[in-house]
């Protein structure tokens, strides 16, 4: 690695830890972490720093960072802001590593805030990385670390790592993210980036082993010309998902206020995306849907699609989906429809593809002699199974079994969406049903979403990324 990174371990893998501001009240951000680092399990030593305290939670607590007597190589730091500058001075003449700064008020509130902030700048240059100020900052299961409000996240690890701007969206993500099977290597709400920033991060999980897969949501880049070259290189390796905020005059706004960045024009980012083959997601769901289909799902030099529905209006929206995003829905040849004929029925179904299978109760053998018929001809080679109701109310049922044993036998993708349909209170057990089938299809390895939409956008950014880096690696 190079200098640019050095201290990041100590941020990720940190051998001791301390919490300067903790405190027994719940109410202030520095007793909070100390009770999530503690609770989460954090493995190495952890000092308190509170000048008001002697203990705190059963830990000896020291007036200062400068008083611990043994080595630190990470800080936390929850004080007011004015006296945040001291704080990374006193860390940087201890010799702690790298720090983050939970406390606000800093380049985003004023014009004291940011002279503040440049102090912090300053002092990190002479050798402390420090992340922040104004962010929940860092969670990495492997070190035994979690962000502020993160004393719930999973605590093993997973190949998605996220990049984040926003400490609302740093412990939303993961906490969305669990419910569908994601676990990620590291999470980063980074705040301001007064000194490490979001092409630092980039880098270093560019070349970081646990990571296969980046994602981020960003406000603002500090550095464009690194960012663009970073994000050209690594998207060569891995994929990189980035939700960029503040793209319209409103957003743009909302982003100076919220951390003091500047967001940056849409036709810059459009070409940003196009040249450097970075995956664009809209908003908070596509991140979401577009990290499954990459953890679930492998590239097709051409893919193929076959969906599969109970309806006419499902079929129809499929077919509309696909184009509109550019899936291919081969159509089938009369040959292929007088295959299917007999296994569907004779009226309100349909042979073409989409396949209407009559209604959304279709029994598990109608399901399976579709899919065989048309996988056994290499007519498609990707299954999409849309609203079907049998494979979202019994994860130990007919159906469920069937869709694995046909995935493994054709050694075929298949797809599943399952809506939320169930919204009503009495309902809850029809939707605790719904969720027990996702969480055997995923463990499984077929990803499960939400919508045909949703489902069909992730596939079709999982593609484009691949066929594009083809291109660009391809001679000219």
């Amino acid at each position: 690695m190079n200098d640019r990174l050095e201290g990041f371990d100590s941020i990720f893998y940190p051998k001791s830890h301390a919490v300067i501001g903790a405190s027994a009240d719940l109410s202030k951000f520095g007793g909070r972490y100390l009770r999530v680092l503690l609770g989460f399990g954090y493995p190495g030593k952890v000092f308190p720093v509170n000048p008001k305290e002697s203990e705190i939670l059963e830990l000896k607590a020291y007036p200062s960072v400068t008083d611990i007597p043994e080595e630190v190589d990470f800080a936390t730091i929850s004080v007011p802001a004015p006296a945040v500058p001291q704080v990374v001075e006193d860390c940087l003449a201890k010799g702690v590593k790298a720090a983050q700064i939970l406390t606000s008020g800093f380049r985003e509130m004023s014009a004291e805030g940011e002279k503040l902030e440049m102090a912090i700048s300053n002092t990190a240059a002479k050798g402390i990385r420090v992340v922040g100020p104004n962010c929940f900052g860092v969670y990495c299961p492997a070190g035994g670390v979690t962000i502020l409000p993160g004393g719930d996240l999973p605590k093993e690890s997973g190949p998605v790592a996220f990049i984040s701007q926003s400490g609302g969206y740093g412990i939303r993500v993961p906490r969305r993210a669990y419910g569908w099977g994601i676990r990620f290597s590291k999470v980063i709400s980074y705040g301001n980036a007064c000194d490490v920033n979001e092409c630092d991060l980039l880098e270093y999980l560019g070349q970081d082993e646990e990571t296969r897969i980046i994602t981020a949501y960003l406000e603002g880049v500090k550095d464009g010309p690194r960012f663009f070259q970073l994000l050209k290189e690594i998207s060569r390796v891995k994929p990189v998902i980035l939700f960029k905020g503040g793209l319209t005059q409103g957003g743009a706004r909302a982003v100076n206020s919220h951390t003091g960045s500047l967001g940056g024009q849409e036709e810059v980012w459009n070409a940003v995306f196009k040249q450097t083959n970075a995956i664009r997601a809209n908003n908070l769901e596509e991140l979401l849907d577009t990290m499954l289909a990459f953890m679930h799902l492998e590239p097709k030099p051409e893919r193929k699609v076959c969906a599969m529905g109970g309806g006419g209006a499902i079929t129809v929206t499929a077919a509309d989906i696909c184009d509109r995003l550019g899936v291919s829905l081969p159509l089938f040849s009369k040959e292929m429809e007088k295959k299917l004929l007999p296994n569907i029925p004779a009226v309100g179904a349909s042979a073409r593809n989409p396949v209407d299978m009559g209604s959304p109760g279709p029994p598990p053998h109608m399901v399976k002699a579709v899919m065989e018929t048309v996988l056994g001809d290499g007519v498609v080679n990707t299954i999409i199974i849309d609203e079907i109701e049998s494979a979202a109310s019994n994860p130990d049922g007919p159906m469920a079994k069937l869709l694995i044993e046909t995935k493994e036998k054709f050694d075929t993708p298949i797809i599943i969406v399952l809506p939320v349909e169930a919204v009503a209170l009495e309902f809850l057990e029809r939707e605790s049903n719904r969720r027990k089938s996702r969480d055997y299809y995923l463990s499984e390895g077929i990803p499960v979403f939400l919508t045909l939409d949703r489902a069909v956008r992730a596939l079709a950014n999982l593609d484009n990324y691949y066929q594009r880096r083809e291109a660009l690696s391809s001679p000219a």
